[in-house]
């Protein structure tokens, strides 16, 4: 006959597990968000703190219902009773402390309502003493308070967030005043899409604002006030019928409402290009509670695809459906089953529009649009054999156009350490002079040798030279490639 014994965890190792959860610094910030609306605040401040020669802290304050001492304790367990409000965007009762953990060593809140200024905190070793968890008296919150958000006063009530050393994303930087900076605008590209719906008053109209306090001074700098970011946000359709709600029939009628969209092509809108570029956005946009979790992909349907970038789902979940989709703590992906993707494809529009010709639609809407500049085929006009240069004009030829943008090849002096240098601006890909004897043996320098060499960094590069911006991903790509080429050349 069994029995069963008492076995606590291994306090330190989960301390790691659970710090190592797997947020990133925006859907953690974001997290935080949801229980500020859950608690109906109308302003939301998101404050980075600047300390000399400290990591950088965050603090998210609301001016929501606030928390009395009872509340606040059961808001800090681990697995807070909160599962059953499917109406809440928390959803496991873990957001604010895994969130909260996995970006900063020490967390704090402090809260008000009824009078009743009370605080708690998941300290460094909390966890590790055993889930210990820190109860702060009056004055220590109102001191606490001071020090992160001086300029700021509750009315009646309210919560304030604190994470103090940001061991991720906020220490070992040369500029930290810069590092802030770049962390807004990531917060910014985020939250002001996540929750369109909420900044825009479509679904429950909140503020938010985002600023960088500098404690040393005691002043922050000018306030940055979200403006929604809606990514079905167009003014005129890309065809005719669309937008359309889909229905779905049997089983999941109930749990989804869908409505298919089609963007009108070669749109310069920040609605359509959002963070990360508009080809990758396409797809499936979840919504739970209004709060989107998941912005583009299309969950396994179908594979991304260029001719694809109009096309775009909105997609609401009942909210007691998340187990179904898989979704987790974070609430930052939608998984969907066999099927539930099976009853996608069988959706329809009120016409009879099914999801494969919906997607049929929306490639052609693509595929009628006029190129712009920037979308011609950019070809080598010179540095190659006029044989090889019609050659390549052939196959890379799109439908809508004879056109193309010449890219010349040529040889230049430069520094030893850059095998090669691209003016972005002139479309010139340049070759180090220095290394041009050495490749050809001292034979043959005319400007059309090294053929094979030219066309393959030609075709490293061809998707980078059409980029509208190189980013830090595509600048570290030519690195990285240049050290790896000059390095080569000690072996050539």
């Amino acid at each position: 006959m069994s029995v069963q014994e008492h076995l606590p965890p291994n306090f330190g190792k989960l301390d790691v597990a659970l710090r190592s959860i797997g947020y990133t610094f925006e859907a953690a910030v974001a997290d935080v968000i949801d229980n500020a609306i859950d608690a109906k605040a109308q302003t939301i401040m998101v404050r980075i703190i600047l300390q000399s020669k400290k990591p950088l802290d965050i603090v998210i304050w609301d001016d929501g219902q606030g928390m009395n001492p009872d509340t606040l304790k059961e808001a800090m367990r681990f697995g807070a009773d909160v599962t059953q409000e499917v109406k809440r965007l928390g959803k496991f009762g873990l957001g604010l402390k895994l969130a909260s953990l996995s970006q900063a060593k020490d967390l704090r809140v402090f809260s008000l309502n009824s009078g009743n200024l009370s605080g708690r905190g998941w300290l460094e070793d909390g966890i590790k003493k055993g889930f210990s968890s820190n109860i702060f008296d009056e004055n220590e919150c109102r001191e606490s308070l001071a020090t992160i958000v001086p300029d700021c006063a509750w009315k009646k009530s309210g919560t304030a967030v604190w994470w103090s050393n940001l061991y991720r994303v906020g220490q070992n930087h040369e500029a930290p005043d810069e590092h802030a900076q770049k962390l807004l605008e990531k917060l910014d590209d985020y939250l002001s899409l996540a929750f369109h719906r909420f900044l825009s008053g479509t679904a429950r109209k909140i503020k938010i604002i985002l600023d960088i306090f500098d404690a040393e001074k005691g002043n922050s700098g000018v306030p940055v006030h979200l403006a929604p970011l809606n990514p079905f946000g167009y003014e005129n359709t890309g065809r005719k019928g669309f937008p359309a709600p889909m229905s779905i029939e049997g089983d999941y009628a109930q749990k989804f409402e869908i409505t298919a969209h089609i963007w009108p092509p070669n749109s310069d809108k920040a609605e359509y290009k959002l963070p990360g570029g508009a080809n990758g956005r396409q797809g499936f946009y979840f919504y739970r509670n209004n709060r989107l979790i998941q912005g583009g992909g299309w969950n396994g349907i179908r594979d991304a695809d260029t001719h694809m970038s109009l096309a775009r789902v909105e997609v609401d979940m009942a909210p007691d459906f998340d187990v179904e989709v898989s979704l987790d703590v974070k609430k930052v992906e939608i998984q969907l089953p066999h099927k539930v993707v099976t009853a996608i494809k069988t959706a329809k529009t009120e016409s009879g529009i099914d999801f494969n010709k919906y997607l049929r639609l929306a490639d052609e809407a693509y595929r009628k649009k006029p190129v712009t500049d920037d979308e011609l085929p950019i070809i080598p006009s010179a540095g190659l054999p006029e044989e090889l240069r019609r050659f390549m004009h052939r196959v890379f030829q799109i439908e809508q156009t004879t056109k193309h943008r010449d890219l010349k090849i040529a040889w230049a002096e430069m520094d030893k350490e850059l095998f090669f240098y691209v003016d972005r601006d002139e479309d010139v890909l340049y070759l180090n002079q220095f290394y041009r004897k050495k490749l050809t043996n001292g034979r043959n320098r005319s400007a059309t040798n090294l053929p094979v060499l030219k066309s393959l960094l030609f075709l490293f590069l061809k998707d980078e030279l059409h980029s509208e911006k190189w980013g830090s991903r595509i600048c570290a790509k030519i690195d990285e490639a240049n050290r790896i080429l000059v390095k080569a050349m000690k072996y050539e």
